[in-house]
């Protein structure tokens, strides 16, 4: 998927892309087994003070002058916090709406404090709000812009990816009964998107596609990729070394430039070299093969081929250096985001 939404990125700009996959279908990475949805953002859900100051009630599509959306960048800001195990509050008061998260808005900065932020005084976890404000902040927008169609206000029949979201129908009584812009109105019902509340989320704010939603989001992207005339698909294609242009860097390689990929031809046992005019990407198809026990089915190429690749490429661009003093150049950070089911099923005789 990250592949795919680079590639058409790329592509959107006139850039021709070459998808190297090392199973032979290109549906096959992480994201095709994800069964839970995707956070989005309940433009629907308002609360409304009561009367005679008691508290609140949730309003799924009531309007009042008092009316005000439940769900919010903060609140799940918020929900992040909470599940994180941080304790203390929120450094941000001033709330913010949806926008781009740049550095102006940053509460955690380079001088202050560590990449990983802060750490909670009571369970010793660390807690970035500026990742968790940027994800709240950007995300909508990026579902918009890559997954949904017109009708949801989105982006994703330019690309040719528009992913069938399961959808619910609410009865109106009128053309602005739930005032809001993102959804076709005819005055009689609304079709908009089935958002569902999961873990630990106060705001039932997730799209899905029944419980396989990673394998609807997975065929819609691929199948836009494959059908752009500037992007091709390789499969069977082993990523084997990184190929660097030593040049730009001078004797001691270090800034030499990635220019392209040594590839192993699992079919032909050939090895071939792709060279990249605009540069290389490593899209990673998750690692979850690489454990003894996973959820993921045998023969799975979840293997985390682009990382191991990205940490040989920092273990030889820091032997290289001259000016190497053990803290070396980073290519690779925040591993430990990588999402995985640590947990399976248990069963005598069977693969778990």
């Amino acid at each position: 998927v990250a592949g795919c939404a680079t590639a058409l990125t790329a592509a959107r700009h006139g850039i021709p892309v070459t998808i190297l996959h090392a199973g032979s279908y290109k549906e096959d990475c992480n994201s095709y087994w994800a069964q839970g949805g995707v956070i989005y953002r309940n433009y629907r859900l308002k609360k409304k003070e009561e009367e005679g100051g008691g508290e609140d009630r949730v309003h799924p599509n009531e309007e009042d002058g008092m009316s005000q959306l439940v769900d919010t960048p903060q609140s799940l800001v918020n929900d992040i916090r909470i599940a994180s195990g941080y304790t203390s509050p929120l450094s941000r008061s001033d709330p913010i709406e949806e926008c781009t998260y740049s550095s102006h808005l940053f509460q955690n900065n380079n001088h202050s404090s560590s990449k990983m932020g802060r750490t909670c005084p009571t369970s010793g976890v660390h807690w970035n709000e500026d990742a968790a404000w940027k994800l709240a902040c950007e995300g909508p927008h990026r579902i918009r812009q890559l997954l949904l169609g017109s009708k949801d206000d989105g982006h994703g029949e330019t690309h040719g990816c528009v992913v069938p979201f399961d959808r619910t129908t609410l009865p109106t009584s009128g053309e602005d009964d739930d005032n809001d812009a993102r959804v076709e109105k005819d005055g009689t019902e609304d079709d908009v998107l089935s958002l569902c509340l999961e873990a630990s989320h106060a705001a039932p704010r997730i799209i899905h596609h029944a419980d396989c939603t990673g394998k609807a989001i997975t065929e819609s992207i691929t199948k836009a990729a494959a059908e752009h005339p500037l992007i091709d698909f390789v499969g069977d294609a082993v990523v084997t070394e990184l190929i660097k242009d030593d040049s730009s860097g001078g004797s001691s390689g270090d800034n030499a430039m990635v220019i392209g990929a040594n590839v192993l031809d699992k079919r032909t046992n050939q090895s071939t070299n792709y060279y990249a005019v605009h540069g290389v990407v490593l899209a990673s198809g998750g690692l979850a093969g690489i454990y003894q026990h996973s959820t993921n089915p045998l023969g799975f190429n979840a293997l985390g081929s682009s990382v191991g690749l990205a940490l040989r490429l920092e273990d030889q661009t820091n032997n290289n250096s001259r000016n190497y003093n053990g803290g070396g150049n980073v290519i690779t950070s925040d591993l430990e985001y990588v999402q995985f089911h640590p947990t399976s099923l248990y069963l005598p005789g069977e693969a778990r």
